[in-house]
């Protein structure tokens, strides 16, 4: 024996879907269908309150959450930083040639023959 198929509503759109009359065409500037949040709301005023605070509360833990995610990645990076410049060797010493003193050469030298 098979149980019965129920089927369940998907979304509010499915919830407020009103099938046209073949007499007519379909009204265009109908509303578009108010979603769940905005009826409870209506339905309830006394609510928003306690949503407002619910959804301030998410995004402040969301906000906390990101910081503290930003902040583990730079410690991290810079102890990163600090371990591998201390495996490296000391730098050596290097000496450049004086810049000032040397001979300006021309951009353009004569061609060799002419």
């Amino acid at each position: 024996m098979t149980t019965p198929y129920h089927r369940t509503v998907m979304s509010d759109r499915d919830l407020d879907f009103e099938p046209t009359s073949s007499s007519g065409p379909a009204d265009s500037k109908r509303e578009p269908p108010r979603s769940r949040l905005s009826r409870i709301l209506a339905e309830q005023p006394e609510s928003r309150p306690r949503l407002r605070r619910a959804v301030s509360s998410l995004i402040a833990t969301v906000l906390v959450a990101i910081t503290a995610i930003g902040i583990l990645l730079i410690w991290h990076f810079r102890r990163r930083a600090q371990i591998i410049r201390d495996r490296l060797s000391p730098p050596r010493k290097v000496s450049f040639p004086d810049l000032r003193q040397a001979p300006v050469q021309d951009a353009n030298p004569p061609e060799a023959g002419t």
